[in-house]
Formats: C-alpha cells, sequence, structure tokens
C-alpha cells in the first residue's frame, strides 16, 4: 500500500494497522453506514454497495475479515469507502 501511495504522491491522513487496532462490526457501521458508496475488493471480483438498513448485513458480510474485523487495506476518499485489494483497481484508482 504505501508503494501505491508513495508512487501517486498521496498522504494517507488517517492511518491504522488493523492487526493492532481492531474494528468490530458495530464500529465498522458507524463509520460507514452514511457512506455515498463502498467499494470492495476480493480477488479479481469487485462489488459496489449503497449502504441502507436493508444492505447492512450484506455489507457487513464483505468488509469483515474471518476475524470479524475491519478487512485492510480500506481508504476512505470523500464519502466513498474502498475495502480490499484488486490490482485493477490500484493500477486505476478511482480516488486519486
Amino acid at each position: 500500500m504505501q508503494e501505491f501511495l508513495d508512487t501517486h504522491n498521496l498522504q494517507a491522513e488517517n492511518r491504522t494497522d488493523a492487526r493492532k487496532e481492531r474494528m468490530e462490526a458495530e464500529a465498522v457501521w458507524a463509520l460507514m453506514g452514511d457512506a455515498k458508496q463502498i467499494v470492495v475488493a476480493k480477488g479479481k471480483r469487485v462489488e459496489t454497495f449503497v449502504p441502507s438498513e436493508e444492505a447492512e448485513e450484506p455489507i457487513l458480510k464483505a468488509v469483515l475479515g474471518r476475524s470479524g474485523s475491519l478487512r485492510a487495506p480500506t481508504l476512505q476518499s470523500g464519502d466513498v469507502f474502498f475495502v480490499g485489494y484488486n490490482v485493477a483497481l490500484y493500477e486505476n484508482p478511482p480516488f486519486v
């Protein structure tokens, strides 16, 4: 991730280490529940969600890892969150 930020001359406004600071479902929804969109990358697949009460469960299932904590990397650009890693998403990032 740092290589990507350096290549695009970007600075992270906030940074946390997901291994040290676990973020559980309730805190994740409090953070992301009012977002315009949540883009989730898993391998070659990318899903886009629009937060709503009905979408809470599928969104949390997509953004939380096996341990029940927020997956890394997670980026916020304005009112859009990008969760997970996908080569295509980071080669042509919509958040730069």
